[in-house]
């Protein structure tokens, strides 16, 4: 069994790292080509689809994932589950289209700027078609790993071929999305065929009702999500794309840490969800340990970060004019993950408990409260403003999160 787990890690781990490094190896020559302004808008552009796919996965990732993965061994379930679900997605992005032709066309902000929205959207119908969350509920590993290398060989495939000039700024996030709908359409194809999935006579009625049941968890992780990305658009809007571009520089490191985290996150939750309904003394134990782990690890790695700072920066073409202000930006920047590793791991043992509420209550709370924060702090004392206020929110959201997990499993002791 420990054997099993560590080799699907490693296969997992495999997918997951070439998802991590692909925008490491892009934005060098981003900058080069496109300068940090354009980087700037396309990161402007890349949030707002994952803004979007918040909306279409629509609880998915975290109710779906977790009732296949109890319900793994009944073919039945899992195909009326893999179904309904969908279906309402294609409900879904039907409204995010026409909302986003309303915001491109009379939004300013977005107006000016609407190739990059446009060709931003085919990330959302890759996403859309995605079946990763079914892969991660049966710990199928193999095609996750498939889906994740697939699409990001086509993304940086098509940034060194067809990026060539200043302009193409705005397709960039078009081959992300690209990369992303072929490979998830060869996944689902297989899902199709091992399933026999098929419409079945309430299909709609379910698809109507999940979309009732789920839209709690879904409108918090939207307000998640506006913490998560939007932090861009407001530094765009307040200081410009150049200063936007700087910042995207700096958050790719803290995503990928991110991305990372949510990639533990997603590999352990399902076995998490198990041993938590098998047993909550085990189960909680085994979360102890494997986040425990994972935090040492993202210690080391903020570490090395911290100490190769001016490499880091001068491998994404950072000026020597420029290397002491982004430094001082960028050490401050690697405060944040580690935070954010503790905060991931009380959100899963959340789900776990089914302290689905709570966790809706804090998020839409905090993440308000956040977009107030950022905005004042980026207006005041510029960029770094943005990062100190991420890491007043995440400790913020860490306390939230421990008092209501403390009765349940005893932080204290």
């Amino acid at each position: 069994m420990q054997n099993s787990r560590i080799r699907n890690f490693v296969i997992y781990g495999i997918g997951q790292i070439v998802n991590l490094v692909s925008p490491l190896l892009v934005m060098p020559y981003l900058v080069t080509i496109c300068g940090k302004e354009g980087l700037g808008k396309i990161g402007v552009g890349f949030s707002f689809a994952l803004v979007l796919n918040v909306l279409v996965d629509y609880g998915s990732y975290i109710n779906g994932t977790k009732e296949i993965s109890i319900n793994r061994n009944n073919a039945e379930i899992i195909r009326k589950k893999i179904v309904s679900i969908y279906v309402m997605k294609l409900f879904l992005i039907v409204i995010l289209l026409f909302t986003a032709l309303f915001l491109v066309y009379f939004i300013p902000f977005f107006k000016k700027e609407q190739a990059v929205f446009f060709f931003s959207f085919l990330y959302v119908v890759g996403q859309l078609i995605n079946p990763t969350w079914i892969f991660q509920g049966l710990e199928n590993y193999k095609w996750i790993s498939f889906i994740n290398i697939i699409s990001k060989a086509i993304y940086v495939a098509g940034i060194f071929i067809f990026i060539n000039k200043k302009g193409d700024y705005i397709f960039a996030n078009a081959y992300l999305g690209l990369g992303l709908i072929i490979s998830s359409l060869i996944g689902l194809i297989s899902l199709i065929e091992k399933y026999n999935l098929r419409f079945y006579r309430n299909v709609t009625k379910d698809a109507v009702l999940l979309l009732k049941e789920e839209f709690s968890l879904t409108f918090s992780q939207l307000f998640l999500s506006f913490y998560q990305y939007l932090p861009i658009m407001i530094i765009s809007y307040v200081g410009g794309n150049n200063m936007a571009g700087q910042y995207r520089i700096i958050e790719q490191i803290v995503m990928t840490f991110r991305t990372y985290l949510q990639m533990f996150f997603n590999f352990i939750y399902a076995d998490v969800c198990l041993q938590i309904h098998t047993s909550l003394k085990n189960g909680i134990s085994n979360w102890l340990k494997y986040n425990g782990l994972n935090y040492l690890f993202i210690l080391l790695l903020v570490v090395v970060a911290f100490v190769l700072t001016d490499q880091i920066l001068m491998y994404f073409n950072i000026s020597s004019n420029e290397l002491d202000s982004m430094a001082f930006f960028f050490r401050l920047g690697l405060i944040i993950p580690l935070f954010m590793a503790i905060s991931f791991a009380l959100k899963q043992l959340l789900f776990a408990l089914d302290k689905n509420k709570m966790y809706i209550n804090i998020t839409i709370g905090s993440s308000i409260f956040s977009l107030f924060v950022i905005y004042l702090f980026v207006k005041n004392i510029g960029l770094q403003g943005a990062f100190l206020a991420t890491i007043v929110i995440e400790i913020m959201v860490i306390l939230l999160y421990c008092t209501v997990l403390k009765p349940i499993i005893r932080l204290n002791k």
